[in-house]
């Protein structure tokens, strides 16, 4: 079991582990992948609905689709000639490739039609960002943790919010629309995104 750090509150004076100090709730210079989990972390499904979520997905499921759809209508009419069965093959990659990307897109907003329909308005405070593996533009999007009460009590989920920005500040409270497992942060009026 690997060791954490041990940092000190500069407000309280208080050992602490974790972005928020839990004595006096000053927010510490622990970044968030050197923290301790001091609560469980729970599955959390996001339905969040940008640009690169559901519109960049679309355009591949249509090119895609299209293209392997037109290609293989070009099989079937017998234009390819001897090349037919080449053809057919070829057509086969493309078609996949647009299904896969369909289903991200209907996943997605299906995940959103669902919460907005079912979902109920929770809070949770923001403990910090970390770098996800998806890049947008080179730079790594940002994964953010929060905590949440939950029936079975405080609880942490990471939430993939498909933006390189950090807009929110430690210890800031976040509204939620959660049902089940899926989450979406929601816009908060009286703070600054």
């Amino acid at each position: 079991m690997e060791k954490t750090k041990q940092y000190t509150c500069v407000n309280c004076g208080a050992v602490i582990t974790s972005e928020i100090c839990p004595y006096c709730g000053s927010v510490t210079n622990v970044k968030t992948d050197e923290a301790y989990m001091e609560y469980p972390e729970i599955n959390c499904k996001e339905a969040t609905v940008g640009f690169f979520q559901v519109a960049f997905p679309l355009i591949f499921a249509v090119m895609f689709t299209i293209g392997g759809v037109m290609a293989m209508n070009i099989a079937i009419k017998g234009l390819a000639g001897e090349d037919t069965p080449m053809v057919v093959l070829m057509c086969i990659p493309f078609l996949l490739i647009g299904i896969a990307a369909a289903v991200v897109v209907l996943k997605k907003v299906y995940r959103y039609i669902v919460l907005k329909r079912k979902g109920k308005h929770i809070t949770g405070t923001f403990y910090g960002y970390f770098d996800d593996n998806i890049r947008i533009n080179g730079r790594p999007a940002q994964v953010a943790k929060i905590l949440v009460d939950t029936p079975q009590g405080k609880r942490f989920i990471m939430y993939q919010l498909g933006s390189t920005e950090r807009n929110i500040a430690v210890n800031q409270e976040v509204c939620l629309l959660v049902y089940k497992d899926i989450f979406m942060i929601e816009k908060n009026p009286g703070v600054e995104w």
